[in-house]
């Protein structure tokens, strides 16, 4: 078990378990495929909270250092080459940072912060406080602030055509506040169906929370529906704009499907991730599932964190009336998580409409820079295909080649580039035909660097894949 000095650093008591966690798997004192404890136990064990282990082990998750699978526990990933540092315990040595070792990052999360409305944002502050509105330095209710739910009330009905009214939107400070708001009003013996491949930090919240998780497979048009049909007390996990990481738009047929199979047994529910609804290139997104559901079995969730900026820890959740009484009687004597003034502004920004024209700035930019990969990429030939719609900030490539994902994320973290295989977002094991499948994030990156990208990506692979005319 482990056991390390927490009491004699001022670093928070989850970044010394991460980072000594993490030097134990870069100097092979853990090896690939190695159990590491569960969070309770080594709760247990330190003295310390199981949340603290959680965020912990998350940052792990996410650095790609240990996998989480299902029922079985906690285990060391095989490390990419970057990670093949030798470890000294000598306090000024330092491992390099992955940011400093990468000249490019593919992060499918990432923004393009040049882009940001530093200007407007700041004169929106400034008038906050010019008003002499002394509301903004109190203690909100827990449901948010009611300008901007009002203002959200407008904005989701004529840009998503969601039905409701200011009462059943809940603020969250983010997307992972918003899934554990839901699981506290939907109750721990709901079990939660989740797309598989599947955005990580809905299943890691929803296995925090201690739901059962049962990962549904994806064909061509979503999620399948047959496996759901035997489950009864139920919530049905959804990114239907465009689903994360595959790409696909449902279409119409499959999300009347879906509500049917909803609509059938009081105890079910979809949540609907509206993922990416704001990003789209070629054709208009389908209304939101929220749209079309006449009898309240759909939670529709959505967040500023793309569409403005990461730090914007904003979310937003439309709750059916029926399960609006179970959400005050759990949350009645709570404060909002979100800051009074961050939510403000957020209402002044919409209700001035410098949000749409924030969007419309953002979709074209993206647009260009979607443009521009796939340009680039084509010096693979037909050694690469484009998966997915032409949308979000994001694209998926799949590579001919009889190589693993893995072997491939090594050869191009070995020429400085960071890619994201799909194997990463998969509960269990992946389906073959993704092995050497890849998210490449293009939101926060230039042209330039995304031209670097590729080229960095063709010295790592052109051999594995077959050359082109670049080399000549």
């Amino acid at each position: 078990m482990i056991t390390l000095p927490l009491c004699t650093s001022k670093a928070p008591l989850y970044k010394q378990i991460y980072e000594w966690v993490r030097a134990e798997i870069q100097s092979k004192n853990y090896k690939p495929h190695d159990k590491i404890p569960s969070k309770r136990k080594l709760a247990e064990h330190l003295g310390v909270s199981i949340n603290t282990i959680d965020t912990a082990y998350s940052q792990l998750i996410d650095e790609g250092y240990i996998v989480a699978i299902p029922k079985k526990g906690y285990f060391v990933c095989d490390i990419d080459i970057y990670h093949r540092i030798n470890i000294t315990q000598h306090e000024n040595t330092q491992l390099i940072e992955r940011k400093e070792y990468l000249k490019i990052d593919f992060s499918p999360s990432d923004v393009d912060h040049s882009a940001f409305p530093y200007k407007t944002w700041r004169n929106l502050f400034k008038s906050c406080f010019n008003e002499f509105d002394y509301s903004i330095l109190k203690k909100t209710v827990a449901q948010g602030d009611l300008n901007l739910r009002r203002e959200l009330v407008a904005f989701l009905h004529s840009s998503r055509g969601v039905n409701c009214d200011e009462r059943q939107i809940i603020i969250g400070a983010g997307t992972e506040s918003s899934l554990r708001t839901i699981s506290l009003v939907l109750n721990k013996a709901t079990c939660i169906a989740l797309e598989n491949p599947v955005y990580r930090k809905a299943y890691r919240t929803f296995d925090h929370m201690g739901h059962s998780i049962i990962p549904i497979p994806i064909d061509d048009k979503g999620i399948e529906i047959e496996p759901l049909k035997g489950l009864s007390n139920v919530a049905v996990y959804v990114t239907p704009s465009h689903q994360f990481p595959l790409g696909i738009s449902m279409p119409i047929g499959r999300r009347i499907e879906l509500l049917n199979f909803a609509n059938q047994m009081p105890g079910r529910y979809i949540i609907e991730d509206d993922y990416d609804s704001e990003f789209r290139y070629i054709r208009k997104p389908l209304p939101s599932l929220q749209s079309i559901d006449q009898n309240g079995r759909v939670i529709y969730i959505g967040t500023f964190s793309t569409s403005i900026a990461p730090s914007i820890r904003i979310s937003y959740m439309v709750l059916p009336v029926t399960l609006l009484k179970n959400y005050h009687r759990i949350n009645s004597e709570f404060g909002s998580e979100v800051s009074i003034l961050e939510q403000r502004l957020v209402a002044k920004f919409i209700a001035e409409g410098n949000y749409e024209k924030h969007l419309n700035k953002m979709r074209k930019l993206y647009k260009e820079k979607r443009a521009h990969l796939i340009r680039e990429l084509s010096i693979f030939g037909e050694n690469i295909r484009i998966v997915g719609e032409s949308a979000g900030n994001h694209l998926l490539i799949k590579l001919r080649t009889t190589k693993s994902g893995t072997y491939l994320c090594k050869a191009a973290a070995e020429n400085g580039v960071k890619v994201y295989p799909i194997s990463d977002y998969f509960i269990g094991a992946i389906l073959k035909k993704y092995d050497s499948t890849f998210l490449l994030g293009y939101g926060a990156l230039s042209k330039d660097e995304l031209s670097e990208g590729v080229n960095l990506l063709y010295r790592a692979w052109k051999d594995i894949c077959g050359g082109s005319s670049r080399d000549t």
